[in-house]
């Protein structure tokens, strides 16, 4: 699709849309995973997810799109 004239007519004219919706609803996610992984009642990570937070599951928030988001990227 990259390849048709007009959608990198667009691409340039509006940015990458799609890519960037993606990647904010990734981001959006992980945000809300992180979230839901605590226990209000005592302050820390539910036992569940506790490994994955340690391991550093979530990313920092970052303004641009995620890499993996590309629709030129294998597997897309």
């Amino acid at each position: 699709m990259h390849d048709a004239p007009i959608y990198a007519q667009l691409i340039s004219e509006r940015g990458d849309i799609p890519t960037l919706v993606r990647s904010e609803a990734r981001r959006l996610q992980r945000d809300f995973e992180w979230i839901l992984s605590w226990d209000p009642s005592t302050g820390a990570p539910l036992p569940a997810s506790a490994a994955r937070l340690a391991s550093g599951a979530r990313r920092p928030f970052s303004t641009g799109p995620d890499p993996d988001d590309r629709l030129d990227s294998p597997g897309h």
